[in-house]
């Protein structure tokens, strides 16, 4: 039994504290719940998917073979076998384990009006597959075209019955009850402006007079009367066989509309009626619901219907004025995570269908083409994603603009590399943005996408880089900026090498600023590099400085930058005549 603990507060029994046959059924909901988890991420008709499913079967056939039926009774929050809550809602309390993946279970059976559920013995696989496909349909979101009773109804399962709301009520929520006068008693009908409370909703057996509320049904006041009575028995044998034919038939029907995919007989039925009302207006509704449906198809991962589905929708809208804001609403309200899930999970060719349909739909599939690229786990999917990318941001690459400053390295990564491909003018404003991200990761993949970006405009980024204490990211800039010889660009590097803190930095970094010093300086570096030779007068002691500062007068080799190495061989100082000699003997042995 639960018990209350406090103000709105229930404390359920531990796992421990339940009867065999309920701890039996917790473990197998569990399982149950994991395994839906695990479906949904693959298609229906999956080998693993079949695995899964049937190794809930065997657990269930034992559970009821031990214990009995099973039958049980479901809460928005709860599932009982009898009394006891075998499943309960995610709750964590002192000496209480946690619960699992079960607890949305309550909420898929009784949102769709199954308000208990019973397993008999002997249970079918095709009983058990029945239910756990429709609970994986029902539980993929708002896109489901059937709720669980329709899909149990349609597989006619008959070792597993749940117990539904009749189908027949309707139920009405208003502000508060009908009052008994006729002048303003309040507000009536139905109400879907605001959320109505536990007392609000309620279906009012009977026909309540002059009302819209509650269970309808007419009094056939306004029927004539028989004049003769019939004999029961005898009419019911006179109407069998139509009745049989009237019910053959009906079966036959439904067997046919069942066994094909209203997918294939909805675009035609689409066209007829645009057909039939070429109307603007008509038009735009059935651009809208076509739209739906091709979010829908995405969040199922049915990239193939999904093509389809976007080539009827640009029937209706070409030029996609009229869906545009509707589809990127729809889009951007999908489980982008599951969605990524399974990309990962896919083969190429399905990976390749789910990124051409996105370029196809454009600027309303971007965010979810950036959540793909920041979520997928699988790198030949973030590659595909970034292509992706590339194609839909080509255009305007400021959609990007949230992303290179995004606090995940690896989105703000991506983003400057989509950047680098598209290249030009117009991703200068938003590199010199990642340039700027802490992550060190982010700003070695901005200096490699300036590579598409104009000489001139690319410099300032580049030399902001020359700061940076990593020697990965400083050989990146600088093999950039040496490209060709500049003299602004060998200023910039000699600024740093004077610079008071430049001893304090690390001796790769110090290497690879001569060098590059070297690769792109004439003779106005050179009073400087001679400086540094000399440094220190009769005390000067042997520094890498020293070396390298004459090592990088011998690359110059012009005739001012050789005169500066002879006066360095008529020192008074060993420690600069020993640097030249070996920068000289460098340079022959070379």
């Amino acid at each position: 039994m639960t018990t209350s603990i406090g103000s709105g507060q229930i404390k359920y029994p531990a796992f421990r504290d339940l009867t065999p046959a309920g701890q039996t059924a917790h473990l197998w909901f569990r399982q149950l719940a994991r395994a839906l988890r695990t479906c949904r991420l693959y298609r229906s008709d999956s080998p693993i998917v079949a695995q899964i499913r049937d190794q809930l079967l065997q657990p269930l056939l034992r559970g009821i073979e031990l214990h009995g039926v099973w039958s049980f009774r479901i809460t928005p929050s709860e599932i009982f076998l009898l009394d006891e809550a075998v499943v309960r809602p995610a709750q964590r309390l002192d000496g209480e384990e946690g619960v699992g993946k079960e607890t949305i279970l309550p909420f898929l059976f009784y949102r769709d009006g199954i308000r208990g559920l019973t397993f008999l013995p002997g249970i079918p696989p095709h009983d058990l597959a029945a239910l756990f496909d429709a609970l994986v349909a029902a539980s993929t979101g708002v896109h489901t075209h059937d709720d669980l009773v329709t899909l149990m109804w349609q597989a006619n399962t008959t070792h597993i019955v749940i117990d539904a709301v009749p189908v027949e009520q309707t139920i009405y929520l208003s502000s508060r009850r009908p009052t008994g006068g006729g002048g303003g008693g309040g507000h009536q009908g139905q109400s879907y402006v605001w959320s109505p409370a536990g007392s609000e909703i309620r279906a009012d057996i009977g026909q309540v007079s002059g009302m819209a509320q509650g269970l309808h049904r007419d009094t056939f006041d306004d029927w004539p009367l028989p004049l003769e009575a019939a004999d029961v028995a005898e009419a019911y044998q006179k109407i069998l066989p139509a009745m049989e034919f009237a019910r053959m038939r009906l079966s036959t029907e439904w067997v046919g509309e069942r066994s094909t995919d209203w997918t294939i007989q909805a675009p035609d039925v689409l066209r007829q009626l645009c057909a039939m009302s070429p109307d603007a207006e008509t038009r735009a509704l059935l651009a809208r619901s076509v739209a739906t449906w091709l979010a829908g198809a995405i969040q199922r991962s049915s990239w193939i219907e999904a093509q389809e589905t976007l080539e009827l929708l640009r029937e209706f809208d070409p030029d996609g004025t009229i869906t545009q804001d509707d589809l990127a609403a729809a889009i951007s309200g999908l489980d982008a995570g599951m969605i990524t899930d399974r990309l990962d999970a896919s083969e190429t060719d399905d990976q390749a269908r789910f990124f051409a349909l996105t370029v196809s739909i454009g600027k309303p599939a971007l965010d979810l083409a950036c959540s793909v690229m920041a979520q997928a786990s699988k790198s030949r999917t973030r590659a595909a994603a970034c292509t992706m990318l590339c194609y839909l941001c080509n255009d305007d690459p400021e959609l990007l603009a949230p992303h290179v400053i995004d606090s995940r390295w690896y989105v703000a990564r991506n983003a400057a590399f989509v950047l680098g491909q598209i290249g030009g003018e117009r991703v200068v404003r938003l590199l010199d943005l990642a340039s700027q991200h802490p992550e060190v990761r982010v700003r070695r993949q901005v200096v490699s996408s300036l590579g598409g970006v104009p000489e001139a405009l690319r410099m300032p980024i580049l030399f902001a880089q020359l700061d940076t204490r990593d020697p990965q990211l400083l050989a990146a800039a600088l093999k950039m900026l040496t490209r060709n010889r500049d003299a602004e660009v060998a200023s910039a590097i000699l600024r740093h090498i004077e610079a008071p803190d430049f001893e304090s930095r690390s001796d790769e970094i110090q290497r690879a600023l001569f060098a590059a010093l070297g690769e792109v300086a004439d003779n106005s570096a050179v009073p400087a590099l001679a400086l540094l030779l000399h440094k220190g007068g009769w005390f000067a002691r042997r520094t890498m400085q020293r070396l390298a500062a004459a090592r990088t007068l011998q690359r110059i080799g012009t005739e001012q930058a050789l005169a500066a190495l002879d006066a360095g061989l008529h020192s008074r100082s060993e420690a600069v005549r020993s640097a030249v000699y070996e920068a000289i003997n460098a340079r022959m042995s070379s």
